[in-house]
């Protein structure tokens, strides 16, 4: 167990040196400065709703960058040791896969999530300057988003597992669509139901498959003002862990198998 955790912690380091070294955190740091200008710019134009227009330009944008980054990490971290040919040299060695992708998949997860913590502080940070309140509601909407990041990193690793990048990419930005819109999904599924359509058996087996990412969005109860529960957060972290965990168990199920001869 002690050597499993050292080999996790290794990989881990690696991974996340690697990250600092292809300036993630520089890009980031300039999309949200980038972000921030143009909600100010905007909010400055809207009548009376200045504040509401900022915290949801500035959400979406940072969030939708921070979806293309875990993408983007969640992809290469493990086609980069592939293409380089250096996974012959890691599994070479006394390790197992799984500490391998358990590694890889932790350190993307800190590097999402510093980016994630810049993001939230510059928009913090300009918030308070321009004399907007910043509370918990604020903390617990980009806390979703933090969670919504850990899933797609998630998606990504687990298709990285059996394609390659293209297709990776593909489908974890085509399940990040879906799972992002499983409110409407639903209500279809439910009038298709009524009219004895066989197509809501598609769309239940959808939903039932994705991961409910839209239960993580708490952009409306931001934009709404309405006061998010601990209760509810405590749910959202526990339906995080576990969707991630049997997305990461599944990956590795397809990941241990492939040969790479």
């Amino acid at each position: 167990m002690i050597r499993t955790l050292r080999q996790i912690d290794a990989f881990a380091r690696n991974t996340l040196l690697e990250g600092l070294r292809n300036k993630v955190l520089y890009a980031v740091l300039v999309a949200a400065l980038a972000a921030l200008g143009a909600a100010s710019a905007f909010g400055a134009l809207s009548l009376h709703q200045e504040e509401r227009l900022f915290n949801n330009l500035v959400f979406a944008i940072g969030h939708l960058f921070l979806v293309a980054l875990a993408i983007y990490q969640g992809v290469n971290a493990l086609h980069r040791e592939i293409d380089s040919k250096t996974i012959f040299t890691v599994l070479s060695k006394p390790v197992t896969r799984a500490s391998f992708l358990v590694g890889k998949y932790l350190a993307s997860v800190g590097i999402l999530a510093v980016c994630w913590a810049l993001m939230f502080g510059a928009k913090a940070l300009t918030a308070l300057a321009l004399g907007y309140e910043v509370g918990l509601l604020h903390l617990a909407t980009y806390l979703g988003s933090l969670m919504q990041l850990v899933l797609v990193l998630a998606l990504a690793f687990f298709f990285s597992a059996f394609s390659g990048p293209l297709l990776s990419a593909l489908f974890t930005f085509g399940l990040f669509v879906v799972g992002s819109l499983t409110p409407q999904l639903a209500d279809a599924s439910r009038q298709f139901s009524s009219e004895g359509n066989p197509v809501h058996l598609i769309l239940d087996a959808t939903l039932y498959v994705v991961p409910d990412l839209e239960k993580l969005n708490l952009s409306y109860e931001l934009a709404t003002g309405i006061e998010v529960g601990w209760g509810y957060m405590v749910h959202a972290l526990l339906y995080t862990g576990v969707t991630a965990g049997l997305l990461l168990g599944f990956g590795y199920l397809i990941f241990s198998r492939r040969d790479f001869a």
